[in-house]
């Protein structure tokens, strides 16, 4: 696949002098082209190709750096992709593999389950798609500040390789990732409680021992407190490993330090040739995704599984439903809130709710210590391989860990 052009030609859209730059018009402007940002501007001209849609990335290039396990799930990225043979997966994945805080492995039977993506390639493959349908891509171009004007319009202060630049938006798809500003700017409420916000660390792993069609998912106390550890292989020997825990439940050490440590116990053999540092929420979606003219989608909006901390197709998917709303209030002539506050509701009835829910389970899992983790993982072991699908393995906990109902209640109510 060929490699996007560097953009930095002048923005769509009537431009003028304003005193101190440029000033220009556009339609739509999305802020961050990761795959929320490049399906959003994608969607949008998919759905209203008359409109002018702008699509700003503020690092170099789209995709890089990678700040992800890379790892998405099969049935959501084919509603946006077909991943068989395509250049920007890295490797399939047909087995789950949990593993106790005492190394007990539990091997999940089912089918083919997961992708690990080559992000770099992928986002870029998403972007080129927004492009080939007409969106302005500019890369190195980040939002500096905005302001409502009376007539509705987001008034966007950029900063680039050119200078500084005005853009006027009718909507802004806020896409900008994990920091926010842009949803902020707008008066929405995108702070997160330090109990959900995961510090993560991941290393490029070479030369350790795996096998290279498995996820690996590590949970304890001592390992990863508050969050787990992964081994998300790209190939053979070769793979994502890292974790994420909550700083207030660690003994004082960095997420870095509680891998470097996990590494030396489990894969002392392996050569670190990348590695990568940040946060992951763990939050709910935010209480309001939209204000007027202004739509907050993925990572900026919270709209990860709580769970597992999963991004991708939770991006994506929102991403998808920002451009349709977006483009839909503006060929109304209406893009107040009101009209906007569509896109929200949309969001908790495809994946929102189901969110809460998952925060719900989250929280009560976190009562429960790492001997009984060690025990499930023996019940669990107990069941045939071909038939430790996660329903029975669950049905079987209950029977045999009734200290679990409570926290299936929660789950569930």
């Amino acid at each position: 696949m060929h490699r996007l052009p560097q953009v930095h030609r002048p923005l769509p859209g009537r431009r003028v002098g304003d005193g101190h730059g440029v000033t220009h018009d556009t339609d739509v402007l999305v802020i961050g082209a990761g795959p929320a940002g490049a399906v959003a501007a994608w969607e949008a001209k998919r759905a209203a190709p008359e409109l002018d849609v702008v699509l700003l990335e503020r690092d170099a290039g789209v995709g890089v750096p990678v700040r992800c396990a890379e790892g998405v799930g099969d049935a959501g990225l084919r509603e946006f992709a077909d991943p068989d043979g395509a250049p920007w997966v890295a490797r399939k994945i047909t087995q789950i593999v949990f593993v106790a805080p005492d190394d007990t492995e539990v091997k999940v039977a089912g089918r083919a389950v997961a992708w690990i993506l080559d992000r770099t390639r992928f986002d870029a493959f998403l972007a080129e798609r927004a492009v080939a349908l007409g969106a302005e891509l500019r890369v190195s171009t980040e939002a500096a500040g905005m302001t409502c004007e009376p007539d509705g319009r987001w008034q966007v202060r950029l900063r680039g390789v050119t200078g500084e630049e005005t853009c006027r938006a009718r909507v802004v798809i806020a896409a900008d990732g994990v920091e926010a500003m842009v949803g902020r700017w707008a008066g929405l409420d995108t702070r997160v409680p330090a109990r959900d916000m995961e510090s993560c660390a991941q290393y490029v792993l070479e030369g350790c021992d795996f096998d290279p069609d498995a996820i690996y998912l590590q949970f304890g106390d001592r390992i990863a407190p508050g969050g787990y550890a992964w081994l998300f292989p790209k190939g053979p020997g070769v793979a994502n490993v890292g974790l994420g825990l909550v700083a207030l439940k660690a003994d004082g050490r960095n997420a870095r330090q509680y891998l470097d440590d996990w590494i030396a116990r489990r894969y002392p053999r392996g050569a670190k040739t990348g590695s990568t540092v940040g946060g992951v929420i763990v939050h709910t979606t935010i209480r309001q995704t939209y204000t007027d003219g202004v739509l907050v989608a993925g990572d900026a909006a919270h709209m990860i599984n709580p769970l597992s901390g999963g991004g991708i197709v939770n991006a994506m998917k929102a991403g998808r439903l920002a451009g349709r709303v977006a483009t839909a209030a503006i060929r109304a002539g209406d893009t107040s809130a009101s009209r906007l506050s569509a896109y929200h509701a949309g969001w908790m009835a495809l994946l929102g709710d189901d969110h809460l829910k998952y925060y719900r389970l989250k929280r009560a899992l976190e009562d429960l210590d790492d001997q009984f983790f060690n025990s499930l993982a023996r019940t669990a072991n107990a069941i045939l391989p071909e038939k430790r699908t996660l329903r029975r393995i669950f049905t079987h906990a209950l029977v045999k860990h009734p200290q679990l109902i409570p926290v299936a209640a929660r789950f569930f109510i």
